[in-house]
């Protein structure tokens, strides 16, 4: 898996940061799930290697603007580019998302030639699971915002092995099917009667990868529940510490709130985003910088990077 931040500023674009939006890649499936979608987002994606085309998921942590705006024109953009023939866009959001969505789209009188199918997550629900198939699962948590908003995570559901390759090359085992029935841990003959064992042709085995993405919040025990041992934690991180009181009247996050949720959820990386345009060089309207915020942060939780647009991060 791959993390691509699409959009890092909260509130408005600068011109250094759009606004909200991050894309998750699965490389080796060549499938593309967003979270957020703030205006530009659909620019930002032309920027990259991304495919439209490949958009399987949406996931809407609350209705504010610069998570949402860039929604319609996305979608109305995939239909434009890729006909009736592409697969179904899924979206997951809050009670509202549905409507906003459809209205917009009807009083635009804008055609989306392929299916969309919005999931509401039932407001009555804290937290639970909103989708899963067989490799994968994704949960929501409420978080503590203004509006009503979520964290959403996804994690493997099985255990990962890195398959030997260049042993069983020396080995001189031929590749195909074979390589796939050693990886699965199996037993293979070979027809010269030579007999290898998968266990002998895989790595330690690994805890299936996990990422938790919180769009805007205050300090929340939900999000420590949600993100516990995550191999990446992406949290807003809208304002200085030495800005607190402005965080807390505004339902966002200092440096330092995003540093302690990471240490006590025990992830391995945190990245912040979500950073507001006063921090901006350009534009500064306060004597702390970009850099200040990450040695904030740095100071409760070492493991921790600031996100900039087009960054990537690999699980």
């Amino acid at each position: 898996m791959k993390v691509i931040f699409l959009g890092t500023s909260s509130g408005m674009p600068t011109l250094k940061r759009n606004v909200s939006s991050i894309a998750l890649v699965f490389t080796n499936k060549n499938k593309l799930w967003l979270w957020d979608c703030g205006e530009g987002t659909q620019q930002q994606i032309q920027k990259t290697s991304l495919k439209v085309s490949k958009l399987e998921k949406i996931f809407i942590s609350h209705l504010h603007g610069d998570h949402l705006f860039g929604l319609p024109g996305l979608l109305a953009s995939r239909g434009l580019r890729g006909g009736k023939n592409q697969q179904k866009v899924q979206i997951f959001g809050p009670e509202g998302l549905d409507k906003y969505l459809k209205e917009t789209l009807n009083i635009t009188k804008t055609y989306i030639p392929y299916e969309i199918e919005i999931k509401i997550i039932p407001p009555n629900l804290s937290a639970g699971v909103i989708w899963e198939d067989e490799e994968y699962i994704a949960r929501y948590t409420e978080v503590n915002h203004n509006i009503k908003a979520y964290a959403y995570s996804v994690e493997e559901k099985k255990d990962r092995s890195h398959f030997l390759v260049d042993k069983a090359r020396r080995l001189n085992i031929p590749p195909g099917p074979i390589y796939r029935t050693l990886k699965e841990g199996e037993t293979v003959e070979l027809p010269n009667g030579r007999i290898f064992q998968g266990k002998d042709f895989v790595s330690e085995i690994r805890k299936g990868r996990k990422v938790v993405f919180c769009g805007d919040t205050a300090y929340c025990e939900n999000l420590l529940h949600l993100a516990k041992g995550a191999d990446l934690l992406i949290h807003e991180t809208t304002f200085s510490q030495q800005e607190e009181d402005l965080a807390k009247r505004n339902f966002h996050s200092t440096t330092t709130i995003a540093a302690r949720v990471a240490k006590e959820a025990q992830v391995k990386q945190l990245i912040l985003t979500h950073i507001s345009p006063r921090y901006n060089s350009n534009t500064n309207k306060s004597a702390i910088t970009e850099s200040d915020l990450l040695v904030e942060a740095q100071s409760v939780f070492p493991e921790t990077i600031l996100a900039e647009d087009f960054m990537e991060y690999e699980i």
